[in-house]
């Protein structure tokens, strides 16, 4: 389907990033010629500047005067998310403590939160809840964005300033004495619309993963509401599934995991 109101240049841009991270276009190697992809494309020289000028900022490219535009990939090193039965490690990988990542606090204070929100935890139409907003960070960029909702009872016993070393659900349980006794989670592919694109510094439509978790009461109770995007750029999914279940040692070394892609 033709996707209207988004410009040629970032269709353009799109198109090239791919070739480079499928190798189509090698590091080191040099892009075809302004005129060659605005033949190529159907499009003017200008939109093609543009598309280039994009991945030279974004890193992806190096243009050389005279000589012509070169591949230059960013040097990122890979982060991986375990998506496993086992919760301590999925915890760690996702609040970014493995490998360590940078986390910015943006707010922690009362908000009347989107209707879905006051669905899942039952509350009346008016009632405000706490609100935790956060960025993480991987070499100084930002790679993903956290959301949390919980009850405004619980708003000031959260100390801020562990909330930028440690989990939220680690801070909350220690702070409110709640115990969850499970999660229920969705995981979504969505694009980066205007304002995730401004907060995750991403280009309009974007690829992101959205992830909700619930987190749960010993009395069955929704108790908290997370809401994770990752910049799609940055991370891919990749699972291990065992196929024999009765092997012990399969069991352990099969493991679902989210890597970055660098």
């Amino acid at each position: 389907m033709e996707q209207t109101g988004v410009p040629m240049y970032f269709k353009v841009a799109a198109t090239l990033k791919r070739r480079i991270l499928s190798r189509a276009y090698p590091p080191g190697g040099w892009i075809p010629a302004a005129k060659d992809l605005a033949r190529e494309f159907s499009v003017s020289t200008i939109t093609i500047r543009k598309a280039v000028e994009l991945l030279t900022r974004e890193g992806y490219l190096a243009a050389r005067q005279g000589a012509g535009t070169r591949v230059k990939l960013p040097e990122l090193k890979k982060m991986e998310i375990q998506i496993s039965g086992d919760f301590r490690a999925w915890h760690d990988s996702a609040s970014g403590l493995s490998p360590r990542l940078e986390v910015e606090v943006l707010d922690l204070a009362p908000f009347q939160p989107p209707e879905r929100i006051r669905t899942i935890l039952g509350i009346a139409r008016d009632e405000p809840l706490g609100r935790l907003r956060r960025l993480r960070r991987h070499q100084g960029q930002i790679v993903s964005y956290f959301i949390n909702y919980f009850g405004l009872e619980h708003l000031k016993r959260l100390p801020r300033g562990k909330l930028t070393r440690h989990s939220f659900i680690e801070v909350f349980q220690g702070s409110t004495q709640v115990r969850f006794k499970c999660l229920e989670q969705r995981v979504e592919a969505v694009i980066a619309e205007m304002d995730l694109a401004e907060v995750l510094d991403t280009g309009y439509g974007a690829p992101l993963f959205f992830v909700e978790n619930i987190y749960y009461s010993h009395h069955d109770r929704p108790l908290v509401v997370t809401h994770m995007y990752y910049r799609g750029d940055r991370y891919v999914y990749r699972a291990s599934i065992p196929l024999n279940a009765e092997e012990p040692a399969l069991r352990r070394a099969c493991v679902a995991k989210k890597a970055d892609a660098a």
